[in-house]
């Protein structure tokens, strides 16, 4: 019973930060996606000899 329980317990506590942490990652990935494009549609404006 009480072994169980301890695996219960370890589930509900692992499952909901990674759940969460999942989330943030994807979140965090597509904002870094958006910040490299537009610093690469920048370096393409920008003039050649600034590079």
């Amino acid at each position: 019973m009480q072994l169980g329980r301890a695996t219960s317990v370890s589930i509900n506590l692992t499952s909901s930060p990674l759940g969460f942490f999942s989330g943030s990652t994807c979140r965090m990935s597509m904002f870094s996606l958006t910040l490299l494009f537009v610093e690469f549609r920048v370096l393409r404006r920008s003039p050649p000899h600034c590079a």
